[in-house]
């Protein structure tokens, strides 16, 4: 790592971003952009970097980190001495690995015990969707934020071909029925879904397509399953919508990114992230259609670990365990995500040296069978698209309502025969081993939940407290 490098990733004082800078005056702002451009040119290349290299800086971030808290926090200070944490350790890494795994429940449990407060600094706090269980508060450092994790905005090879310092000049994201957070306030116009409106109200489309087009918003942000819905009427309509798709906050199956990538005629993004954390990876557009991302490994160490936390191989499916290197107001250090993963040993065929990680999907993605064993979900979608047809739905959602029963709502543009759907049931049920009945239905509408989102699975514990 040359002097360069090391000036801009590890922000000495000839690189720093002034301190002045916040989200109020961050739009055109040229001090900002003349600091930026040089910043996420060097982001780019990391992604190419050997291991070593990252190892030589990540070594110097962590043991940074460790030491702010060590300092500056009465709790972290407790807990590295709790596990006898030696911060000036030749191997920093094997510190860390002193410390237990956490999860959800104990950065709950912690609350405002674990935070780092700084007095210059402006915070906000933000929630985990309560749709996935207790709500966790997440405190954000504002001008961390815009530092340190804004530019995973235009890494993504989707952005090549655009002029990134006249897009920092004015709003270019389309914000759909998801409120902007952090980085993305200054950029943004933000279009709500309430009880009146809908993707599937032909007047809210085209004020939406009117947004998109006239101000000339090229990237479209919103849950996953939004943006399918928002494409399969863009297909009906006969729109064109030359705009960047950004799926995040729910799985797509294959077929479905394949039809927003072909819909739009323009990359999509595919962001691997979560409130707690930030962006953890993102695709390339070698794996479109599967679930492999590209670690960030920079700014997050990732970890697979069994159920008694021990770290597993590559190639080795267990736990997703996160540490976060450049949030120090609500640290991450060992936190289990709650999905399952493996990072695999061979390298992507786009010339990235990053490794992959492979996401399996959440915990509680799996059909529970009377046996005690379970099926997959993200397996089970791909067999019910494949067999209704895409082009015949625009919504749809998977239901467990009992230990034996599974019932799935769809909207569909055209009438679907009876026959059919009866056909479809059976085959279903044959994959499942006869041992789930299935019902498919026809309705007219599936609501939101409030944040936006359309849950396209309800495990059974899910909606045994929700009763949907």
């Amino acid at each position: 790592m040359n002097s360069e490098e090391h000036g801009i990733l590890l922000d000495d004082s000839s690189s720093s971003l002034p301190r002045e800078i916040n989200l109020n005056n961050l739009l055109g702002n040229e001090v900002f952009i003349d600091w930026f451009l040089p910043r996420l040119k060097l982001i780019k290349e990391i992604q190419r970097w050997p291991q070593e290299k990252i190892n030589e800086f990540t070594e110097i971030r962590l043991r940074n980190l460790l030491t702010h808290l060590n300092n500056n926090s009465v709790f972290w200070r407790a807990r590295f001495n709790e596990y006898f944490l030696d911060l000036c350790s030749p191997d920093i890494f094997a510190e860390l690995l002193k410390l237990p795994v956490v999860d959800k429940t104990t950065l709950i449990k912690w609350s405002d015990d674990m935070l780092v407060t700084d007095y210059r600094a402006k915070t906000s706090d933000y929630y985990t969707s309560g749709t996935t269980g207790v709500p966790l508060r997440v405190r954000i450092d504002e001008f961390e934020c815009i530092k340190n994790e804004m530019v995973y905005i235009f890494e993504p090879d989707a952005f090549e071909s655009r002029k990134v310092d006249e897009l920092l000049r004015r709003k270019f994201i389309f914000l759909l029925g998801r409120k902007s957070t952090g980085q993305y306030v200054p950029y943004s116009e933000y279009f709500p879904f309430d009880t009146f409106s809908s993707i599937g109200d032909k007047k809210t489309r085209e004020k939406i397509y009117s947004k998109i087009l006239n101000d000339s918003l090229i990237y479209l942000f919103a849950y996953s399953s939004v943006i399918l819905e928002l494409m399969k009427y863009v297909r009906e309509d006969g729109v064109k919508l030359p705009v960047i798709a950004n799926l995040s906050g729910e799985a797509v199956s294959s077929e479905e990114e394949k039809f927003i990538y072909e819909t739009t005629g323009i990359p999509i993004i595919f962001s691997y992230n979560c409130k707690e954390a930030g962006k953890v990876g993102e695709k390339c557009q070698a794996n479109i259609g599967n679930n492999f991302y590209h670690i960030y490994r920079e700014r997050v160490l990732v970890e697979i670990v069994d159920d008694d936390g021990q770290q597993l191989e590559n190639d080795e499916e267990g736990d997703i365990v996160l540490t976060v290197l450049d949030r120090t107001t609500m640290p991450i250090i060992r936190y289990s995500i709650g999905d399952r993963g493996r990072i695999l040993s061979k390298l992507c065929s786009c010339g990235r040296l990053s490794p992959l990680l492979e996401v399996q999907g959440r915990k509680n993605d799996n059909i529970l069978l009377p046996d005690g064993s379970t099926f997959n979900v993200l397996l089970f979608r791909p067999l019910f698209l494949k067999e209704i047809g895409l082009k015949n739905i625009i919504k749809y959602q998977i239901i467990q309502k009992e230990i034996d029963s599974l019932q799935i709502n769809f909207v569909t543009p055209k009438k679907i025969s009876f026959e059919k759907l009866k056909i479809i049931e059976t085959i279903l049920e044959n994959n499942l081993k006869k041992k789930v009945k299935v019902n498919i239905r026809e309705i007219g509408h599936i609501e939101n939940y409030q944040s936006g989102k359309n849950k396209m699975f309800v495990p059974l514990g899910e909606y045994k407290k929700s009763n949907i």
